[in-house]
């Protein structure tokens, strides 16, 4: 597995954290892991797991940080499903709801939730997306539980910014 670092030669705390995250796993179907400062396309911090195909049979996580910070990420959280009155339920204290879903085939509605994390620095930038890419690599390869969801994915990222954060 190789790491591919291009962030104009700054070398942020979050790399060492980085490489000590990823070695509690099983990294043999990883290919790459790309840090670098994005595109242009984007502001903040975002990134993608790629999947392995016929074309290339390897995982590949790419990380990108463009800033600037601080910046907020939009998070997603558990969607709000009716009560059986038919209304549905505030949101949770700092969230705010989204859009109104219903699924034509099954006829089920919810309602999305989303949230905000603040990310202070580059530092946290790079633990936030390798812990939300890590999740979407981590979960199809089975080496940690729940349901492959950027839900799930998020709140695994806000997990481990939190513990980054406390020094855990």
């Amino acid at each position: 597995m190789r790491w591919l670092i291009d962030l104009s030669g700054e070398r942020p705390l979050a790399l060492s954290w980085a490489h000590e995250f990823y070695s509690a796993f099983d990294l043999s179907l990883l290919s790459w892991i790309r840090i670098d400062r994005g595109r242009g396309k984007y502001r903040g911090a975002y990134g993608r797991c790629w999947y392995p195909d016929k074309r290339i049979p390897f995982y590949r996580i790419s990380i990108q940080v463009p800033g600037p910070f601080p910046c907020d990420m939009i998070t997603r959280k558990p969607p709000l499903y009716p009560l059986p009155d038919g209304r549905f339920p505030k949101a949770p204290a700092g969230t705010r709801r989204g859009e109104h879903v219903r699924d034509e085939r099954s006829g089920r509605e919810w309602i999305r939730v989303v949230s905000r994390t603040r990310l202070e620095d580059l530092d946290e930038g790079i633990v936030w997306v390798a812990a939300h890419e890590a999740f979407h690599f981590l979960r199809r390869t089975r080496q940690i539980p729940g349901r492959n969801t950027e839900i799930q994915a998020d709140q695994f990222a806000d997990d481990t910014l939190r513990f980054y954060r406390t020094g855990s």
